[in-house]
């Protein structure tokens, strides 16, 4: 599947109905929850940023991004990772993560994030299951650094 991936600079320059809608669909609220707070989460700060990946025809195939991990210095934190299920198993959330996870660790030593569904997804990535207070996964940069991404 050819596709790019962006960052996202102005949240109003995507068409997100069909991530909201298949995401809905699914039970996930985190793209709603993505879009409500754009304005107080714009993911433009120092140490955070949000892409898309574009079709060829530029649908919003998934995004994802990362932000600083509140009371953690030196933490990042995986937010808003979503794929549409039309695109999964082409590589789309692997190519996703991989740009997240390369641009995240040039400020962050840690990555953390919370997902109650994809772990083996995030496993086969390098992450280790760990619990704690909405964290259900972490690698660290020497992790990421070693598995030859």
């Amino acid at each position: 599947m050819d596709v790019t991936i962006e960052r996202v600079n102005d949240f109003d320059g995507y068409n997100w109905l069909p991530l909201l809608a298949k995401s809905s669909q699914e039970g996930f609220q985190l793209i709603e929850r993505m879009l409500r707070n754009r304005r107080e989460e714009s993911f433009q700060e120092n140490g955070e940023a949000m892409f898309v990946v574009l079709s060829t025809t530029n649908q919003v195939l998934a995004c994802g991004g990362y932000m600083k991990q509140v009371g953690q210095s030196g933490t990042g934190r995986i937010r808003h990772v979503y794929v549409l299920p039309e695109a999964r198993s082409h590589g789309i959330g692997t190519a996703l993560l991989e740009k997240i996870m390369s641009e995240a660790f040039l400020t962050y030593d840690r990555l953390v994030l919370y997902s109650e569904q994809a772990d083996p997804f995030y496993q086969g990535l390098g992450f280790q299951l760990v619990s704690g207070e909405k964290i259900t996964h972490t690698i660290d940069k020497t992790s990421f650094a070693n598995s030859n991404r």
